[in-house]
């Protein structure tokens, strides 16, 4: 642990030096300084745990030092020493803010003025961390809020993040591309107790397989052209953090058996080492593509798929959940109408309508370019149609959709061309009412309305 620091301000050299010399300095790191001006850059830069400070000095006196400090770092605790003590100056001392203020010299009361630093300390360093664990909180909170949404897909992805968080086990994420896969799991991270330590994020469809080896689990010197030196993997780093695997299906087959060693015993080897790490990380991994899939077409082991499953969170796209583009769409608008300095005064209907009627391929980070694009290009005091660069939703491509996923699409187009009126939508399909219903729970279909 750091010692604790003492900025120690006055213009007697001969005091600063026998300050320093005292046996119980030794406990503390000791940074003197004969001009308040310098204590005060030296403190905006570097910090302190406490100040002592002499009463008149030239440069400012030691009440108008303790006034610029609390402007500068309040939570500073500041204890004024001098040899021109008089009971009124230390009462308006203490009244402005002083911690404590002592009378040179302190040899008569050495044992107090030591207790006192003790305690001026401890108080400072319990503020830092009751501090530290408010910004940890908002943090935590704020990562949740900023998953928007109030459709039943989105709330029930924010009851899985609270239910998994505090729970030490493998996550598997689903989500097509710009979902927001990486954002749930630093939710999960945030909420979790490895909170204060790392979150450690690499994209499995970004390298090539040699080098995805290396980036995971580390290589020593020599066990490659090209390792010139001992390098440690995201496995080794991330022990006691949680690591997230993006794109988990598109590691290759021989890489795969490497790490369902490592997800059953946490050891593995480095690229060309022979000595076993163990690594304490917490796993998150998402995918666009269903694992069952590959599996089925032997591009993905089976018992590794048993290894991720552990829980698993599903993120629907933002075509399956539009009540949630006018959230989304405002949120973003607001926050980027703050970034730019545009001072717009919103979103118009007729654009929110081409908002709502589009079927985003891109999801949700199409709508976060689509929404930034729109503000910095916008040249009226609103944002419309002609900002949005599309006017009519595009057909979705039924070669790329499953049966799942087709059955959905025309179970949605029927009832939007009847206006969710549930008897003529199974007229139009050829089905029974109680059918539809039945079919509309199943694939959690909602009313805009």
């Amino acid at each position: 642990m750091e010692k604790p620091r003492i900025l120690l301000i006055d213009n007697n050299e001969n005091f600063l030096n026998l300050f320093c010399c005292l046996p119980e300095a030794e406990t503390y790191e000791v940074v003197p300084f004969t001009s308040p001006r310098k204590a005060l850059n030296f403190l905006r830069r570097d910090g302190a745990d406490v100040v002592l400070s002499d009463v008149q000095m030239p440069e400012m006196t030691g009440t108008e030092l303790l006034s610029r400090i609390q402007d500068l770092r309040p939570d500073i605790p500041f204890i004024l020493i001098t040899a021109y003590g008089s009971s009124e100056r230390a009462i308006s001392a203490m009244k402005k803010g002083a911690f404590h203020y002592f009378e040179k010299p302190i040899d008569d009361k050495r044992e107090l003025f030591w207790s006192t630093i003790r305690e001026a300390v401890d108080k400072r360093r319990m503020a830092s961390e009751i501090e530290s664990l408010r910004k940890e909180k908002a943090l935590r909170s704020g990562r949740l809020k900023s998953i928007i949404g109030k459709s039943k897909g989105i709330q029930t992805v924010r009851e899985s993040i609270e239910e998994v968080a505090g729970l030490d086990v493998t996550v598997l994420v689903y989500g097509e591309t710009g979902t927001g896969k990486e954002l749930v799991a630093r939710a999960i991270h945030d909420r979790s107790p490895r909170s204060s330590r790392g979150f450690f994020a690499v994209n499995c469809s970004e390298f090539a397989p040699g080098v995805i080896e290396s980036e995971l689990f580390g290589h020593e010197k020599g066990a490659f052209t090209g390792a010139v030196s001992r390098k440690k993997g995201v496995f080794e780093i991330a022990d006691r953090s949680t690591l997230f695997l993006d794109e988990i299906s598109n590691a290759p087959m021989p890489l795969q058996s490497k790490m369902l060693r490592v997800l059953e015993a946490r050891e593995f080897k480095r690229v060309g080492g022979t000595s076993n790490i163990y690594s304490d990380f917490r796993l998150v991994a998402a995918t666009n593509t269903r694992l069952e899939t590959e599996v089925v077409a032997n591009r993905f082991r089976q018992d590794l798929l048993y290894r991720l499953n552990m829980y698993v969170i599903e993120i629907p796209p933002l075509r399956h959940r539009k009540k949630d583009i006018p959230l989304l769409a405002e949120y973003y608008f607001n926050r980027f109408n703050t970034a730019y300095h545009r001072y717009l005064e919103g979103i118009s209907e007729n654009a929110m309508k081409a908002l709502m009627a589009y079927q985003w391929p891109g999801n949700v980070r199409e709508l976060v370019n689509v929404v930034e694009r729109a503000v910095i290009t916008c040249r009226e005091n609103m944002i419309t149609t002609r900002d949005i660069p599309f006017r009519t939703e595009p057909p979705p491509r039924t070669s790329n959709m499953n049966l799942r996923e087709m059955e959905r699409h025309l179970i949605e187009q029927a009832l939007e061309k009847t206006d969710h009126n549930k008897t003529h939508a199974a007229e139009k399909l050829g089905i029974a009412r109680k059918t539809l219903i039945e079919k509309i729970r199943k694939y959690e279909i909602e009313n805009p309305g």
